[in-house]
């Protein structure tokens, strides 16, 4: 059998009625989520960059809009915008392999606004997406060997993630499906090296954005017309070959169109990285609680000790990603800026002495997590390391929380006022009151707009 031809066919054939409805639901909480963060990631110096690019490269034409700012560009390029803004902050949700809703959320938007989709093809887009993305992410996982001496191609495959909703939505058959999956598969770019992933450099963000301007064009290629191209997933030198040493077939059509992997998704409750998550829920829980301000903290002791993402810099961060990956770091800034937000990650907190001194006084203890790899395979066995946080007080008290599963997580979802308060929080770097009422509104009621667009109109002042 051709899995792509499989795959294509399954993308094709979708339709709204066949969706479950808590699926639909799902799809309109990811849009929301990822539109907040986006708004937030808006505001950041890199945010404002990738805005500033898109209208340079996108210019002359006026076909979707640019999240926080309101700028018609071309399609492709809001995608790249829009989809930078959506990881900067490294606050949108967590698949099992990635962010998909880095793609599918702003290619099915530009697209959708492009084409005028209604709001029931734009849902139906990103399930689709979800769904084929997820399948052929988890076939080509690489061996724990592969990943630790060449990289993961975490943002690779991410392109799959807004190709299958830009291409349904521009109404492709199932040969131009299937050849958009191709021409997306052509278009990857690199496995992020190790070399890359070392360096903590920006160009991780910009990596998202690069992507879901390239699933997009990867789809109008296909309407525009090519030949061949309609197996790239098969066979031995197929798409994995590219990027993994193993492929698990099995994953391709594994479930398709009954188990919902969309339904998986974790939506970040904090903007840090997935694994810091627990350790800052945690921290939460236990200073408002005990109404403990960062002052009172004399130490903060973690389990287990995750070391790749215990490392501190006395001398502060040059980079956000960095940041984003320290637990100390995001501890100490929880501490002393409660409520989330962009502003965690300014020049000015990156440096800030008071806050590196808090951070300094965060260490682990117990087991130690070595790879990330062992925690993603947790993470897809639908297990989770548990964290322990103990904050010790100048006056020597001990306060401790027990996290199993991070809020957000399919096992620890939050609830609809929580996903409300989070949007609303985020929204508010880039909307003014009135407008994020407005916003927050339609896309509960995605499935009734008669045209995505008036989504995208709410997303600036």
């Amino acid at each position: 059998m051709s899995y792509t031809k499989a795959l294509a066919e399954y993308a094709t054939k979708l339709r709204y009625e066949d969706i479950p409805k808590e699926v639909i639901e799902q799809a309109k909480l990811l849009t929301l989520h990822t539109l907040g963060v986006s708004l937030a990631g808006s505001s950041t110096k890199q945010g404002k960059d990738a805005i500033a690019l898109a209208k340079v490269l996108g210019g002359g034409k006026q076909e979707a809009t640019l999240i926080g700012d309101g700028t018609k560009v071309s399609c492709a390029e809001a995608g790249f915008a829009n989809s930078t803004l959506a990881d900067v902050l490294d606050w949108e949700d967590c698949s099992w392999t990635g962010h998909p809703s880095a793609g599918a959320i702003p290619a099915g938007l530009a697209v959708g606004e492009t084409v005028k989709a209604s709001g029931k093809d734009y849902i139906t887009s990103v399930v689709a997406g979800y769904e084929v993305y997820q399948r052929i992410a988890m076939a080509v996982q690489p061996s724990r060997e592969y990943w630790a001496s060449k990289g993961w191609g975490l943002v690779n495959w991410q392109i799959f993630s807004g190709a299958i909703p830009a291409a349904k939505l521009l109404r492709l058959n199932e040969e131009k499906m299937a050849q958009t999956i191709g021409i997306a598969g052509v278009l990857t770019p690199i496995v992020t090296t190790i070399k890359c992933r070392e360096s903590y450099s920006n160009i991780y963000h910009y990596q998202h954005g690069c992507s879901c301007r390239d699933s997009i064009v990867a789809a109008f290629i296909a309407k525009s017309g090519i030949s061949g191209l309609y197996d790239i997933l098969d066979g031995d030198h197929g798409y994995w070959s590219t990027l993994s040493d193993k492929c698990d077939w099995e994953w391709l059509t594994k479930g398709l169109g009954t188990d919902y992997l969309i339904m998986e998704t974790l939506f970040k409750h904090w903007p840090a990285n997935m694994w810091i998550q627990q350790y800052l829920d945690a921290v939460d829980v236990i200073v408002r609680e005990n109404k403990i301000g960062a002052d009172d903290v004399e130490e903060v002791i973690v389990a287990p000790n995750y070391l790749r993402f215990m490392y501190h810099r006395p001398e502060g961060f040059d980079q956000i990603l960095r940041a984003q990956f320290s637990i100390p770091y995001c501890i100490a800034v929880r501490l002393l800026d409660p409520e989330p937000g962009p502003q965690w990650y300014t020049d000015e907190k990156l440096r800030n002495p008071k806050l590196l001194r808090l951070a300094s006084r965060v260490r682990a203890e117990g087991a130690s997590i070595k790879a990330v790899y062992e925690t993603f395979k947790m993470f897809k066995e639908g297990k989770y390391p548990e964290v322990k946080v103990t904050i010790i007080t100048r006056d020597g008290k001990h306060y401790s929380n027990t996290n199993s599963f991070p809020k957000g997580h399919p096992k620890n979802r939050m609830t609809y006022d929580e996903y409300t308060e989070r949007f609303k929080r985020a929204a508010s770097f880039g909307l003014k009151p009135d407008r994020i009422d407005q916003a927050m509104e339609r896309i509960y009621k995605l499935d009734k707009l008669g045209d995505v667009s008036l989504i995208s109109e709410l997303m600036h002042n």
